[in-house]
């Protein structure tokens, strides 16, 4: 599913490196955004589906994402689609190690303070289950630029050219 992002990025002219501290824009999907570091020099930081909804449980997000997901491909008439992207994401659910780290990072707070909060663009899916629907909410000490966008949650893996102008 990332390699039709990357592939998307590169063909836009994108060169994909992993060091954040050397990259110009830095893109964070779902929980991956509160792992960012505080202090990047990047001239943009792009986080997409942010995990951040108060009152609603990581775990009622999940079981909502995931029958979302399941209509949507079933509608589709793609559910070979939908099995392939379930497999992942149950591969990374049990990524425990990982998923607690963003959980701690999360917790602490500093996220919110970042100073690439800047420049940074938070993207939400108008179907996302996992980010709040009022983005103004959000309670950053820096407002960041916020997008809507159609799709849900992973929409960035399935539709890239939505995000080009985002990360441009």
């Amino acid at each position: 599913m990332a390699s039709s992002l990357l592939r998307a990025l590169q063909n836009a002219g994108h060169e994909i490196i992993r060091d954040p501290y050397q990259a110009d824009v830095v893109f964070a999907h779902s929980g991956g955004c509160f792992l960012v570091p505080p202090d990047l020099p990047a001239r943009r930081v792009v986080m997409v589906g942010l995990t951040y909804w108060p009152g609603k449980s990581i775990v009622r997000a999940l079981i909502q994402k995931n029958a979302n997901d399941f209509h949507a491909h079933r509608g589709d008439r793609n559910l070979r689609a939908w099995a392939h992207k379930f497999t992942w994401n149950t591969v990374y659910f049990w990524n425990m190690a990982h998923n607690v780290r963003m959980l701690r990072a999360r917790a602490r707070g500093e996220f919110w303070h970042a100073t690439h909060a800047t420049h940074a663009t938070v993207v939400r899916n108008k179907e996302d289950s996992f980010c709040a629907p009022n983005l103004a909410s959000l309670p950053f000490t820096h407002p960041p630029h916020l997008v809507e966008l159609a799709g849900q949650h992973d929409d960035c893996w399935l539709h890239p050219e939505r995000y080009l102008a985002v990360i441009q």
